[in-house]
């Protein structure tokens, strides 16, 4: 029964989590955008008709509309019903391995919102202040308390050392070819990161952001061949690598 429960959170964070994404907009104030997912009532993207109680339930309603808008017979994404079951699947692994503590429930909040950081790089190529400065306040507010593996003093490492790892290397690119390589929001990510897990680990970290980068890249140039000049985000690679390693640390 808690796990049926469990899944069914699961499945409600995740159309939470695309609801959230496809709400946000690079031009945004911080204060629109809170109203934009809080107060906006869901609607079809295409006809822009307000969409009913029942039509918001996840999953179930995707399958009934079999993946169209009851009002505008317009096709939805199956995005929607991939992100849902998605997380509800993360959550249930995490109640699987873990049970239900503190410790599960940060890992599920986390999930949720690095997999909501990660949607907003792909398509913006940006990691909004709004997003990662909270990361890092949260990661310090909870290392002060002890509500963490980690001390408030090696999370202040964290900090530093996470910044430092890729300031010096974008700071360097950026005098020899004059080009901008790395954005200032990958920096201040990997930083937030550092409250996160151990600060011993960001090299780690950084090593297998980059490795599934590379992967990312091959895949898109030399098996869908796309187009790669514009480059790609490298911050969904951080976040999937700090994930794993603080479900581990």
């Amino acid at each position: 029964m808690l796990m049926f429960m469990i899944i069914c959170l699961g499945l409600c964070m995740g159309s939470f989590v695309h609801v959230a994404y496809c709400r946000y907009l690079p031009t945004l104030t911080t204060c629109q955008y809170l109203y934009r997912i809080s107060v906006y009532r869901s609607a079809c993207p295409h006809c822009h008709h307000r969409l009913n109680a029942w039509q918001l339930v996840p999953v179930v309603a995707w399958l009934i509309l079999k993946g169209r808008c009851h009002y505008c017979k317009a096709k939805i994404s199956c995005r929607y019903l991939i992100v849902e079951l998605f997380v509800a699947a993360l959550f249930a692994i995490i109640d699987f391995d873990k049970g239900i503590n503190f410790q599960s429930c940060i890992l599920m909040l986390l999930g949720c919102y690095f997999l909501l950081l990660a949607f907003i790089d792909f398509k913006y190529y940006l990691l909004p202040d709004l997003f990662t400065q909270p990361l890092m306040w949260f990661g310090l507010i909870l290392a002060y308390f002890n509500m963490t593996n980690i001390t408030l003093t090696d999370a202040l490492l964290g900090i530093f050392w996470g910044y430092l790892l890729l300031k010096f290397p974008a700071t360097f690119f950026y005098l020899v070819s004059k080009k901008q390589g790395l954005g200032g929001g990958d920096i201040k990510l990997l930083a937030a990161l550092g409250c996160w897990v151990p600060y011993t680990k960001l090299p780690m970290l950084l090593f297998f952001s980059s490795l599934l980068g590379i992967v990312y890249y091959l895949f898109l140039r030399y098996i869908l061949n796309k187009n790669t000049l514009k480059g790609i985000a490298f911050g969904p690679f951080l976040l999937i690598s700090g994930y794993v390693l603080y479900y581990y640390c």
